[in-house]
């Protein structure tokens, strides 16, 4: 089993290696030399928080949370020729806190932000990623291949194959997770085909494999991926439908995508809109004959009059009047669309269990979040985000935003006529940003989250703050 095992981590890189070879001597090109180039990021934030539990001085307050992450993103990009081209995304130290020792320290210590699994999110989730290297354990590497491709471009169609990023339109639904501030990123396994013969026209096709499972039976997890449109320099609209097959619980998904986006002189507008609509007999939580529906979209648009900007964003994600049924109307957005520094970023409230100071507990692994009422990303809400930002120079930045929020079923929040919870509160929130070079960057941002009757008696003002260092190259 175990060399089974290897020879499957194996086959992709084994299959990269052969596609690039075989269109690398089938394909036509000139005297062009093999080149190597090397992109990335390397992030370092410190943040703190006080309190997540929305309440001070109870016994499961979490108190103060203060710690500093890192990342080391590595993208190496080999042009074989004109036509052959070959990717890898290399992360090193990813959202590892300082102090933190991936070689030597218990599982629960090295699970890395970036690898995290969100529960409540089962089928729109990327390719889960492991850093087992030796039998019976999964302990995080200090290094590991999060991605790995090859593009080959033709007259007519280009083909790319290979775990690869995943992103559409303003990424409330495929996210690549490539902003500064994000954690995460949607990864697939995928073959896609693309094709713009009529430009601005591009159209294209994909085969993506969500989940493997035993290769002799019919309980592998597939999409079909079909997205495009009219993508002009100036205004852009296509869409994206994908459908998503698991035989064996008869597990159907289709997602219906449409996006927007248009930038006329000093204006920029992105409007993004989605549908979700399955069904399954049986799932691995227990559920049996799920039902699902939902939808949601989000508008964003910017006006920028250097030295001013101005900007708007709205956002609408659909809820549950009853959670614990086998009809599920919740939509969630992906987590790596950022609303606020605390609201829709963390889950809200959470407490402090069991000894903080058992490294076997690993750094969150004391901290319950059951009793959350709001998660990561957007769901189940209306939210309005004014922002306005303001260049004292050249390559400083100071700006201020507030991001306030309703739920769009109060019901499934516990909702009556003696308790509303109609309102999930304000966040208000400041930053400063200082660029030197287009390559170094830094930011220093604050936020206060003020609650609402949402999360009932647990509101206590929550304060976040960042400070983040950003060097491009």
């Amino acid at each position: 089993m175990i060399e089974d095992a290897a020879l499957s981590h194996r086959r992709p890189l084994q299959l990269l290696a052969a596609l690039a070879l075989i269109a690398s001597v089938a394909l036509p090109s000139t005297a062009d030399a093999v080149e190597f180039r090397l992109d990335g990021m390397y992030r370092l934030r410190a943040n703190m928080f006080d309190s997540l539990s929305l309440e001070r001085g109870e016994e499961r307050d979490e108190g103060r949370r203060s710690f500093i992450d890192q990342r080391l993103r590595l993208v190496p990009h080999l042009r074989i020729n004109s036509g052959v081209h070959v990717f890898a995304d290399f992360d090193v130290l990813d959202a590892l806190t300082f102090g933190a020792n991936p070689a030597g320290a218990d599982p629960a210590v090295l699970v890395a932000v970036g690898q995290q699994q969100a529960d409540g999110t089962l089928f729109n989730e990327p390719v889960p990623l492991t850093g087992g290297s030796l039998p019976g354990e999964d302990y995080q590497d200090s290094l590991f291949v999060r991605r790995a491709w090859v593009e080959v471009y033709t007259p007519y169609v280009d083909i790319k194959v290979g775990r690869m990023a995943s992103h559409w339109g303003l990424g409330i639904l495929a996210n690549d997770g490539s902003c500064d501030t994000c954690d995460y990123g949607d990864i697939v396994d995928r073959i896609m085909v693309s094709t713009s013969l009529i430009d601005p026209v591009r159209i294209s096709f994909a085969i993506d494999t969500r989940a493997e499972g035993f290769i002799n039976r019919d309980d592998d997890t597939h999409s079909l991926l079909l997205q495009g449109g009219l993508l002009h320099e100036v205004y852009k609209i296509g869409g994206y439908v994908r459908f998503t097959r698991q035989p064996s619980n008869k597990f159907n998904l289709l997602h219906g995508d449409l996006w927007g986006s248009a930038k006329l002189g000093p204006v920029k507008v992105d409007l993004e809109m989605l549908i979700n609509w399955g069904a399954a007999e049986t799932t691995d939580i227990g559920v049996e004959d799920l039902k699902i529906l939902s939808g949601g979209g989000a508008l964003e648009a910017t006006l920028s009059v250097s030295p001013w900007e101005a900007g708007l964003s709205l956002g609408v994600a659909t809820g549950d009047k009853d959670p614990t049924d086998n009809a599920w109307h919740t939509l969630r957005f992906d987590r790596d669309y950022d609303v606020g520094l605390l609201m829709f970023e963390h889950p809200l409230p959470q407490f402090q269990i069991g000894d903080a100071a058992n490294v076997a507990d690993g750094p969150l692994g004391n901290v319950d979040a059951t009793s959350a009422v709001s998660h990561e990303g957007v769901s189940n809400a209306f939210f309005i985000r004014p922002r306005f930002h303001f260049d004292l120079l050249d390559n400083l930045r100071a700006g201020i935003n507030f991001v306030t929020a309703w739920p769009v079923v109060p019901a499934g929040l516990g909702h009556t006529d003696e308790d509303p919870r109609n309102f999930y509160g304000a966040e208000l929130g400041g930053d400063v940003q200082f660029v030197l070079h287009n390559a170094f960057e830094m930011r220093a941002a604050a936020a206060l989250f003020f609650p609402g009757n949402v999360y009932g008696e647990t509101r206590a003002v929550t304060f976040g703050g960042e400070l983040r260092a950003l060097v491009r190259f």
